[in-house]
């Protein structure tokens, strides 16, 4: 870790709540998100645009399968904390992506499926009573909400319908590619982003949707919300609040303004509108490279979060844990996941392992 990254973390941490508890949280975006439906779509994709493709392998996500929760359960199953309590992955969850042939078949209105219906039309029929039965039931993989989808409608429709855009290419081909555009207007990933006063209106809408949505598929209510991309407006408060959210996971926010975004930074536990904010202070990301030393960068981003007596919450995007594209990154998590853990309770045998809702009710004072 440099100098400059050292003082960043620091920074981030000695402000605002704080606890004696070595509490760590792992969080991890995008579960329930179609992206490339498979390995053909993407060498269809990588044809057409390879050097996009090769940059980065953000662009390798895909729906997860019923095999990688059954891997990663297998993982998390093998530890215990203090409290007996196992690792948990926090899945911010959508519950719902577009219907591409009702999109089609009507001539570019936009429809929306559950993550149900996904999960069956991508021959994952017993992913999701895996999940409750096994995963929320043990607290391996609970879900908080993300959205209702991880896109921007209006924006959405505008580019598949654009023949010459590469998102038309992915849409025949059931997909989301989410290719940045030069222009903020074209992005169309950032579901909470808005223009207008039309906007803020048809995002309080959907919100409001989505956490009933969510209530109705896993029978709880969500009590945290990472919006998608951190970019987000303090309009959307009230829909959060009276649905049930205590706290926004996504302390560095990307308020929308004229087509910019400004970035406002909240700290350990500032509350604004009755909503609590954190921050995620440490990283494992292990898709972003094969050459660098994931655990031992999170392990010094613990220490760090726990010399100031802050929680250490860990992001870590779904795209580590899938294998819909490739094995290979799910395998590589795994093997790091394993080591992470070993080390963490080695370290800091006190340590204790929770999911984001829980969270919210400790720095809510409920629990």
């Amino acid at each position: 870790m440099n100098f400059k990254t050292k003082l960043a973390k620091n920074y981030i941490n000695f402000r605002g709540w704080k606890t004696n508890r070595k509490i760590v949280v792992i969080e991890s975006d995008d579960w329930g998100s179609i992206r490339l439906a498979s390995e053909d779509v993407l060498n269809k994709i990588k044809n057409i645009d390879s050097e996009t493709l090769n940059s980065s392998r953000k662009y390798y996500d895909g729906l997860e399968r019923t095999q990688d929760l059954e891997f990663l359960f297998e993982v998390l199953s093998k530890f215990k904390d203090i409290k007996g309590n196992h690792p948990v992955i926090t899945a911010l969850t959508l519950t719902s992506n577009p219907d591409f042939k009702k999109i089609l078949a009507s001539n570019y209105q936009y429809h929306t499926e559950s993550i149900i219906e996904t999960y069956k039309n991508h021959e994952e029929n017993n992913l999701f009573n895996l999940w409750k039965n096994s995963g929320i039931k043990n607290n391996l993989l609970f879900p908080q909400f993300h959205g209702k989808e991880h896109l921007h409608p209006e924006r959405y429709l505008s580019r598949v319908k654009d023949l010459n855009d590469l998102e038309h290419e992915a849409f025949k081909n059931s997909s989301i590619f989410g290719k940045s555009s030069k222009t903020r207007d074209k992005d169309f990933l950032a579901s909470f982003e808005y223009q207008n006063e039309h906007d803020k209106k048809n995002i309080e809408k959907r919100t409001e949707e989505g956490l009933n949505q969510f209530e109705a598929l896993f029978g709880f209510k969500s009590k945290s919300f990472c919006p998608s991309q951190s970019i987000y407006g303090e309009h959307l408060f009230g829909t959060l609040k009276n649905n049930g959210v205590l706290a926004i996971q996504a302390g560095q926010q990307f308020r929308p303004e004229n087509l910019r975004l400004k970035k406002v930074d909240h700290y350990w536990g500032d509350t604004l509108n009755g909503l609590l904010f954190w921050r995620r202070n440490c990283t494992f990301e292990t898709y972003k490279g094969d050459n660098q030393d994931h655990v031992g960068q999170c392990l010094k981003e613990i220490e760090i979060a726990f010399r100031w007596g802050k929680p250490a919450v860990i992001n870590s995007h779904r795209i580590n844990f899938t294998s819909r594209l490739t094995p290979v990154l799910r395998d590589k998590t795994l093997s790091d996941i394993n080591l992470l853990l070993k080390m963490i309770l080695k370290k800091w045998p006190d340590v204790e392992f929770m999911n984001s809702s829980q969270l919210a009710e400790i720095m809510a004072n409920i629990k």
